[in-house]
């Protein structure tokens, strides 16, 4: 098995661990995927991450607009490279999330793709058949108010609202209340009691405690 690693920075001889504060690893680490266009959605020059995509049963990827104009405003004249890693390392483990490994240690890639245009090069990916790119204004009422309940999620569990200069991210936040003001609204206004119950909900229901 190969495995692979997407990244905005080019020309790496060696592959670090990072620490994110919206990573649900709470840890330094490395992310990696067997699947090559899975690696592409990690190429960004955003300084925080709004994943929307997945593999399905078929390992193919879905890429899920939560507002207008998503994947453009993401990837358009975006660059960078697909690192290409020995599989049989031992220190590359399985997550809890489907196609995802993760690395605390270092790793030397053995082969790198540079990306021109990651947002062409997803769209070439779809013709091929190997991306499903869901677009936001195909999508039925139900899974909209999925997105809309996930983003009220998103914005307690990773302390959006918390006040200025108190552990956040300006960039990101600024992020969430132009693109979700309707969520941001509703988070804003619930109860303590509430915010615990649906975090628990959400827990118990991906196996969590």
């Amino acid at each position: 098995m190969k495995f692979y690693h997407g990244t905005q920075k080019q020309s790496l001889a060696v592959l670090n661990p990072f620490f994110s504060t919206q990573n649900t690893i709470k840890k330094s680490v490395i992310y990696l995927t067997p699947n090559a266009e899975l690696a592409l959605f990690y190429i960004w020059n955003r300084p925080y991450k709004w994943v929307t995509f997945e593999e399905n049963e078929d390992g193919r990827v879905v890429y899920t607009e939560w507002y207008e104009n998503q994947l453009y405003e993401f990837y358009k004249q975006v660059s960078g490279s697909v690192y290409e890693c020995d599989g049989d390392n031992p220190d590359i483990y399985l997550t809890h999330v489907k196609g995802v490994y993760n690395s605390e240690k270092p790793i030397t890639p053995v082969k790198e793709r540079v990306i021109p245009n990651v947002y062409e090069s997803i769209l070439e990916a779809e013709k091929k058949g190997n991306i499903v790119i869901k677009k936001y204004a195909t999508l039925s009422p139900e899974e909209k108010e999925t997105i809309e309940e996930n983003t009220i999620r998103a914005i307690h569990m990773q302390k959006v609202l918390l006040p200025e200069g108190e552990n956040r991210n300006a960039e990101y936040t600024e992020f969430v209340k132009q693109k979700f003001p309707v969520a941001w609204e509703k988070a804003s206004k619930m109860t303590k009691e509430e915010i615990e119950t649906m975090i628990n909900k959400w827990r118990a229901s991906r196996g969590q405690h």
